[in-house]
């Protein structure tokens, strides 16, 4: 054959150094990564100085540009499990992590696993390259559940709050308002809607056949509770006088469907605990007890 001489004269890939490389590589991506985030800046005396008279928001994050790298190659990356639905629901509690930095985090977890995996000469070690990969969204989708309760909690609270605005003779967009600024995500939901009405000049609920800038904020967090209750209000603000009677009805309403919820999760909380218990206390406790009983058997084999 024409080939096996070429294939012959080709130089042997030297693995081991490949590997010494990529993990060498990996290890000085994650030590810039964590100084970037720690806000540490590193380099010659001159660019640190730079840096920290420019601001700690300047601070470049290495996982961050490695995912914009690749979502520059690979724009189909953006619509990864709804990444950006997640990080409306963050961005109500604080600084959501970008889809860049999320992206790159999980490829420098998969990279770490997959060293481990390749290194330790371990086959079930490829599961953290896996487990790696997928943790940052993980993450994130675990955030925006944890804000999305604390929205559904707060709803009983934030209407009781603008049935007693409205009742004092507020009209409803300002009831909202001020019961918005108690502070939690829903208060930075409410917040946001107001801004955003106030920037387009528009009536914050609806009014005849034009439709309110509240429910169409609401509308893009898809969020059924929340979306009942924006509907509900609304209602209550199209209603004119009869507007109070109806925001206590609603604020009543919620307290008690709050109730039942919390109730039926109570219900539940005993299933949810079962398997922690076995792992965490029933199996440990029967391996102490086992365990002096059967050393003799184990000497005697």
């Amino acid at each position: 054959m024409i080939i096996e001489p070429i294939i012959s004269q080709l130089p042997s890939i030297p693995v081991q150094e490949i590997l010494i490389l990529l993990a060498s590589l990996f290890g000085a991506l994650t030590v810039a990564s964590l100084a970037a985030r720690l806000r540490i800046h590193v380099g010659p005396a001159p660019a640190r100085a730079l840096a920290d008279y420019v601001g700690k928001d300047e601070a470049v994050d290495p996982t961050e540009q490695m995912g914009r790298w690749l979502l520059q190659r690979l724009p189909g990356l953006a619509a990864i499990s709804n990444v950006e639905g997640h990080r409306r629901w963050l961005a109500l509690a604080g600084h959501p992590p970008s889809l860049a930095a999320t992206l790159g985090l999980a490829v420098l977890l998969a990279t770490g696993g997959g060293l481990l995996a390749v290194l330790s000469g371990v086959p079930i070690a490829g599961a953290l390259a896996v487990l790696g990969g997928v943790y940052p969204f993980l993450r994130l989708r675990g955030g925006a559940n944890r804000v999305r309760r604390q929205v559904e909690r707060a709803l009983p609270e934030l209407t009781a709050l603008m049935a007693a605005e409205m009742a004092a003779g507020n009209p409803p967009d300002k009831a909202l308002a001020r019961a918005g600024e108690w502070g939690g995500p829903l208060a930075a939901l409410v917040a946001g809607a107001v801004a955003q009405a106030r920037a387009l000049g528009r009536p914050l609920f609806g009014r005849g056949a034009l439709p309110g800038v509240f429910l169409e904020v609401i509308d893009e967090y898809r969020l059924p509770s929340l979306r009942a209750f924006a509907a509900q209000v609304d209602l209550a603000a199209r209603k004119g006088a009869a507007g109070p009677e109806l925001m206590e009805s609603l604020a009543r309403m919620l307290v008690l469907e709050y109730k039942e919820r919390a109730l039926r999760e109570a219900e539940k909380l005993d299933s949810r605990l079962a398997v922690p218990t076995v792992l965490f206390f029933f199996l440990p406790f029967l391996f102490l007890i086992l365990t002096p009983l059967m050393m003799p058997v184990l000497d005697l084999l």
